[in-house]
């Protein structure tokens, strides 16, 4: 059963980056992107961007990699766009083995090199946009008018943030991939013990858009990739919420190490991965959307779970800290052949309260590294309850929405079975529209994930969160059942109309604003005058006989209900000296 998708999108809400015709200052009371003076923005020569605020009076664009230094600040307020420059690769350097066989190894030259943005160990980022004013940050020269679609991808580098929390790499530290500092200053090396720096600052409603860019391929062949936004030994007291990633080049975040939280993320149509995690991880997230198109290239797995770099002999001999983050409240949804997650060097998770529908494969659960994600679920770092999945597969048996892949171990199978059927895991379907279409980047057949409320998507005490960091809430997934979404009035995925028709903030809707009038119209924009309250007027009196209790102002049409004892003045049922005092007050008055 399919319910009905269109959502009709309030006027008004997508704002902050649309110009309007009038050429007036928008509702977040920034100017039209096309009028903002451009400010190039370059590394200074490894003097950074200094302690600097950014707002939306001007269009900043990244002209290379350019970091925040340690000590440093920026603030970029709400409203304001970041473009960075597209990347060109001129020649590729190619390497040879001792052997004399050809190396993996490739290295990019840039004849022009890609925008990103690196915020420093020990330096602060405080980018904190608004529910109807977030930040954007994509590529220069985007109209920022929803032509562009998901197909656009790796037209900048990303948005890097560091820390000094726990890895498990061998020294403790690492190297921000797809990341050079020219300067000798390592203004890209993270981690530590996580004593120094528990905040990097603030990252809310930001839209991160066309992102990742590739220094080569290394020479484990790896891609030397960036994110739309990669969080790198990042603390706890760093604030990450509503973040949209669209359309990078590979994944949407990327999480290494740490203990930094993250709440209601969405990442759409990303090349490889939405949500990507490793080096031991160790965080919370809740309320996290990923969207994969596996038929038109976006998305090989909702979400690839790591947990330490093995496969480069990277990884600490214990492989401590191990990488499970706890994880309430997911929602993924797939087209095509693509996995919803995959598990595998050394990964774990604490996974509950979820939804992963329209998949080729639920979870797989790999064991092919010394310590990978097999060993992780006999330590008991893995914990898989309560969640739910639907269309896996052919037929949602178990097999399908939980795999042991590539391992030796003669009952590997039936035990992650045994767990998943033992934690209240199953399929159900959840009745909502999940199945899109799109048609270059753009979607023609639009979604609504809010599931059923039944018992099958309701959440008992016992799967309810005990970390006071989460929000409790007792449904399944990401979305409530109610009908609300916190992907609108702010996200480019609802632009490219992924839930519904987007009505463009520069058509206003007329009507009676007034909350108090008969007629008012809570999507109107524009007063149009029409405001009226006689058609809601009556007896407000509950006593009277015409009492009407849908009248919302009183027209003075009361009238006394009949009495059967005329003496009773009063009304209170009985003849007694308060009727006497009533006609003594009124002795001698002449009636009208």
């Amino acid at each position: 059963m399919k319910r009905a998708t269109l959502q009709i999108l309030i006027v008004g809400c997508l704002s902050a980056w649309a110009s309007p015709a009038n050429g007036q200052m928008g509702p977040c009371e920034c100017p039209p992107v096309s009028e903002r003076p451009v400010v190039e923005v370059s590394d200074l020569d490894g003097s950074g961007t200094g302690t600097v605020t950014w707002s939306c009076d001007s269009l900043y664009v990244l002209t290379e990699t350019v970091f925040v230094n340690p000590g440093d600040e920026l603030t970029i307020l709400p409203g304001t766009v970041v473009q960075g420059r597209t990347g060109i690769v001129s020649d590729t350097l190619t390497f040879t083995l001792p052997n004399g066989n050809p190396s993996p190894r490739q290295d990019y030259i840039f004849s022009q090199e890609a925008g990103s943005l690196v915020v420093s160990a020990g330096a602060t980022i405080v980018a904190e946009g608004t529910s109807n004013c977030p930040i954007v940050f994509t590529y220069e020269g985007d109209p920022l008018d929803g032509s562009s679609g998901y197909d656009v991808t790796g037209m900048w580098g990303g948005l890097i943030v560091c820390g000094d929390g726990a890895l498990n790499t061998f020294d403790g530290n690492d190297e921000v991939e797809g990341v050079v500092d020219p300067t000798g200053q390592e203004r890209h090396v993270y981690g530590g013990d996580g004593t120094l720096y528990p905040s990097s600052g603030v990252l809310r409603y930001l839209s991160l858009r066309h992102a990742s860019t590739s220094l080569g391929i290394s020479q484990f062949e790896n891609g030397l990739e960036t994110n739309a936004l990669t969080l790198c030994g990042v603390g706890p007291e760093t604030t990450v919420e509503y973040i949209e990633a669209v359309a990078s080049a590979d994944d949407g975040v990327q999480i290494f190490g740490g203990l930094v939280n993250v709440r209601y993320l969405g990442l759409a149509f990303n090349a490889e991965d939405g949500l990507e995690y490793d080096q031991g991880w160790q965080g919370n997230g809740q309320f996290i959307f990923s969207i994969t198109d596996e038929l038109n290239g976006a998305g090989e797995h909702g979400g690839d779970y790591e947990g330490d770099d093995y496969e480069e002999f990277d990884v600490d001999m214990t492989f401590m800290p191990y990488s499970n983050p706890m994880l309430h409240n997911q929602t993924y949804i797939g087209k095509g052949a693509a996995t919803a997650i995959r598990m595998h060097n050394g990964a774990g998770v604490r996974m509950y309260n979820s939804l992963f529908a329209h998949f080729g494969l639920g979870i797989d659960f790999e064991d092919e590294d010394p310590c990978d994600a097999w060993e992780l679920f006999l330590f008991g770092e893995t914990q898989i309850h309560n969640n739910r999945f639907w269309a896996i597969g052919d037929s949602s048996g178990i097999s399908e929405m939980i795999l042991y892949n590539e391992g030796f171990v003669f009952n590997g199978q039936e035990e992650i079975e045994a767990h998943f059927i033992d934690n209240n895991n199953y399929a159900a379907d959840p009745e909502f529209d999940a199945e899109f279409a799109s048609e270059t980047g753009h979607i023609t057949d639009a979604i609504n994930l809010s599931p059923v409320a039944d018992s099958n998507f309701t959440v008992t005490a016992d799967f309810l969160p005990v970390d006071p960091w989460f929000i409790p809430v007792e449904y399944i997934g990401a979305f409530n059942p109610d009908g609300s979404n916190w992907l609108t009035c702010w996200t480019y995925m609802e632009q490219l109309g992924l839930f519904g028709e987007w009505v463009d903030p520069e058509v206003t809707v007329a009507g009676c604003t007034y909350d108090f009038a008969c007629n008012y119209n809570p999507n109107a924009t524009v007063d149009d005058g029409s405001c009226e309250v006689i058609t809601c007027a009556g007896c407000t009196w509950p006593e009277a006989a015409n009492y009407d209790p849908t009248a919302l102002w009183d027209d003075g049409s009361c009238q006394l209900p009949v009495n059967a004892c005329p003496e009773d003045i009063n009304h209170d049922g009985q003849v007694n000296t308060g009727d006497l005092l009533m006609f003594l007050g009124a002795f001698g008055v002449i009636c009208p």
